[in-house]
């Protein structure tokens, strides 16, 4: 799915928005904000709490589950298991795609595979790129892991 990013589109109004604000609509909502508040986030921490916590429910939702768009999520892994001879590749790439196309506050995204020799069944990823911040970049970097049900701990 492409977003219409040409400026004067709504797509380009909303993004704006969204990015200048850092929180997500929910966030704002639930914060109480008037409807016309469109401040910056000061601490760059609540944004980068505010990404985390995104990503956790972004990255346990299975493509075609959510209302708001069919392909929110990730796919189900179960039924890639037997017919894919590089899984970990596989899952880094759908990760990287999945957060570049959900979670625009997080910019240059990296994921890269963490291996975990006391526990082999778990599958560890290292997730990294830059969050925008009140003009300047602030790195930003998490572990997740995928256990046998298949949900990641973020």
């Amino acid at each position: 799915m492409e977003i219409n990013k040409r400026p004067g589109s709504l797509a380009a109004f909303f993004l704006e928005c969204y990015m200048e604000k850092g929180y997500r609509l929910l966030e704002r909502i639930e914060l109480g904000e008037p409807k016309n508040c469109y401040e910056k986030v000061v601490s760059h921490k609540h944004l980068i709490e505010s990404i985390h916590l995104h990503l956790a429910d972004l990255l346990n939702t299975h493509a075609g589950n959510a209302m708001i768009d069919g392909e929110y999520g990730l796919p189900d892994f179960n039924d890639v298991l037997s017919n894919n001879t590089n899984l970990v590749r596989h899952i880094q790439k759908n990760i990287t795609s999945t957060i570049e196309s959900f979670e625009p506050r997080l910019r240059s995204v990296e994921v890269h595979y963490r291996e975990n020799h006391n526990n082999p069944l778990q599958l560890g990823f290292g997730i990294c790129g830059e969050v925008l911040h009140n003009g300047g970049k602030v790195p930003m970097s998490i572990d997740v892991y995928m256990g046998t049900d298949g949900q990641f701990n973020v």
